[in-house]
């Protein structure tokens, strides 16, 4: 029995390669501690004793920790172990909320067995029931594991089971407007993937469920903003969303007296609570430290084992706009992480972007991408939420040209299609993302984006007639190498083939990678010229000619040779032969040799003259 219980976990799966948590004793310890104190008492004998226990303030957290570790591990045991916790706890149970928000399920949901999340969607009904305090953080958390694009059974199971929790409890959820509004975004969202028909009572269960939400708790669904708009395109052709849709359009004041029409809902930006409910813990950990912590270069395995992990099927594909929205809403890098070597946010999403296999989940991943300038606003906005979008076609201009002008080519045709009555508000919140890009010197100009000689004509002319201001006033075919301006000042990031047959390939390592890799995510005044005809940058005031036996000075150390006026005078140098030779000692290396090579080899090391060391080898 010892041995099985170092090996075993009550509440979570073990393995070979992973063993017992570190909670696991704790948890131990407080369950064994509430077992011999109610062991062979009846139910009323034991309400006295744990009465009793709980006065003592030190053991009260650890019954408390007890008699909820029952409950999730014995199901005989669930119901007198509840009803024990409500009676005696005297902290609202806030011991038991916190386990489950910080520890249980927050931190280690993956790992619960299948017995253990049963109970655990148990306690949560009765937890809702019976109104505790903090239950509704219980349920944000909850919400969070629904992973977006996996539809495997126990993902769907949690989806099921807590939105019955949420069905029949629907006067409590009503009291949490975060919680309906986060309810609503998440449902929304999965209801994309669930168009299967194995999961069509589900489906029809969300949509009834959901649609209720909008339509009587519509106030609390307006937080959300911009990206409702978006989740609700997704899902338009489904019959009762399609019914919620035209009464967003046509008939708004039925859905609040207050909300005036949809243009309110794009002009308000979403809060980042809404991108983070839509990724679990594990997969937000794994992404943030792709985002700040890898160095780019280094970033290759990291790719493959997420893609592995996450986006290996064709339903995960959805889940690319959820991380792209995250990562343009929620990991705004600071001044210190811009300037380091950590992979920038767009090399990320331009690998999102480009590995993707859907082309719906591409249209929709480039939608997401450029969401926010759509009715981009200076004064409620944010630049980081732009910043990806244009350096992503930026840096992508070379090494992936193709995925450069598909998104040139949706930004300009998403301008009049995207709700063609408000075609005239998205062109000056494209415009107005434009020249605040500008003004903030994201990038230095949009010369090599829109004046690019080598993209297609037919592209030019919908870019010069879609954005006629931002172009330059010479014809298209005749912009000058010297014209371009560099995204980065390596030449090492313009000499990267960043495509591996599925898509951006930002892994490519090399030895100085430090020296070699620019990856600021900003453009800055002082970096090199680039074009499609030469690698070095065009000198437009160049130094006057060096002298005989003069050579020009490049600095070197940023990849690109950037001439500077300084200059070196070179004279010649006479110099034995032998002064630059490198004495190499072969005496250690003979006693593995023949007997007449190891003669030879001593002859020449021991020559002075160089013609006679010559013929030595030569023999």
């Amino acid at each position: 029995m010892t041995t099985e219980r170092a090996v075993t976990s009550r509440l979570f799966t073990t393995s070979v390669i992973e063993g017992r948590i570190d909670l696991d004793e704790k948890y131990d310890k407080a369950y064994n501690n509430v077992m011999n104190l109610t062991r062979d008492l009846n139910e009323e004998e034991s309400h006295h004793a744990l009465n009793k226990a709980f006065d003592d303030r030190k053991v009260h957290d650890e019954l408390c920790l007890g008699l909820l570790v029952s409950i999730l591990a014995d199901q005989s045991k669930a119901s007198r172990h509840y009803r024990d916790l409500t009676l005696v706890s005297r902290d609202a149970l806030k011991v038991v909320t916190e386990t489950l928000i910080h520890q249980i399920i927050g931190e280690r949901f993956s790992r619960l067995s299948e017995s253990t999340r049963r109970q655990l969607l148990w306690l949560v009904r009765e937890l809702v029931k019976t109104g505790i305090n903090n239950v509704e953080g219980v349920v944000w958390c909850l919400l969070r594991q629904i992973a977006g694009g996996d539809v495997s059974q126990k993902n769907i199971w949690l989806a099921e089971s807590l939105v019955d929790i949420l069905r029949e409890n629907r006067p409590w959820l009503d009291k949490f407007p975060v919680i309906v509004a986060s309810v609503t975004y998440t449902y929304l969202r999965i209801l994309e993937d669930h168009h299967a028909p194995q999961f069509a009572s589900l489906r029809q269960k969300e949509v009834h469920f959901v649609v209720g939400l909008l339509r009587e708790r519509f106030q609390d669904c307006l937080m959300i903003g911009r990206d409702l708009v978006r989740l609700l395109q997704n899902i338009a052709k489904i019959q009762e969303i399609e019914a919620f849709w035209r009464d967003l359009i046509h008939n708004p004041t039925s859905l609040c007296p207050s909300f005036t029409g949809i243009l309110q809902l794009l002009q308000t930006r979403t809060s980042r609570r809404f991108f983070v409910v839509r990724l679990t813990p594990e997969m937000e950990k794994k992404i943030v430290f792709l985002c700040t912590d890898v160095k780019f270069g280094m970033q290759k395995r990291y790719q493959e084992w997420f893609q592995r992990q996450y986006l290996n099927t064709p339903e995960s594909q959805t889940l690319r706009c959820d991380l792209i929205r995250f990562i343009i809403g929620c990991i705004h890098p600071s001044n210190e992480v811009l300037c380091s070597d950590i992979i920038p946010r767009w090399a990320v999403i331009g690998w999102l972007l480009s590995s993707c296999t859907s082309p719906v989940a591409t249209a929709n991943s480039k939608l997401a991408l450029f969401y926010d300038w759509l009715l981009y606003n200076t004064e409620t906005d944010n630049i980081m939420n732009i910043e990806p979008g244009i350096l992503v076609m930026y840096h992508s201009m070379r090494p992936h040209p193709v995925l450069t002008t598909s998104l040139l080519d949706f930004i300009c045709r998403i301008i009049p299609n995207f709700h063609p009555p408000l075609a005239d508000k998205v062109r000056l919140g494209v415009h107005n993302s434009l020249r605040q890009i500008l003004e903030k010197r994201v990038v230095q100009s949009l010369d090599p984006l829109f004046d690019n000689r080598h993209m297609d004509a037919e592209l030019r002319k919908l870019i010069r007639d879609t954005f006629p201001e931002f172009c330059s006033n010479s014809v298209p075919g005749d912009v000058k190498p010297e014209d371009f301006v560099a995204p980065v000042s390596s030449a090492s990031v313009t000499r990267m083939d960043l495509m591996v047959e599925t898509g951006l390939d930002f892994g490519s390592s090399t030895v100085n990678s430090d020296n070699d890799v620019n990856n600021s995510n900003h453009i800055g005044e002082d970096d090199a010229a680039f074009s499609e005809d030469e690698e070095e940058p065009p000198i437009l005031n160049p130094p006057p000619s060096p002298a005989p036996n003069k050579v020009k000075v490049e600095e070197i150390s940023t990849g690109v040779s950037t001439p500077v006026t300084e200059v070196v005078e070179v004279k010649p140098k006479v110099s034995d032969v032998n002064s630059v030779e490198e004495k190499v000692d072969l005496s250690k290396h003979l006693e593995y040799l023949e007997s007449d090579m190891k003669t030879i080899l001593l002859e020449y090391q021991n020559e002075k003259d160089t013609k006679q060391r010559l013929e030595k080898l030569s023999l």
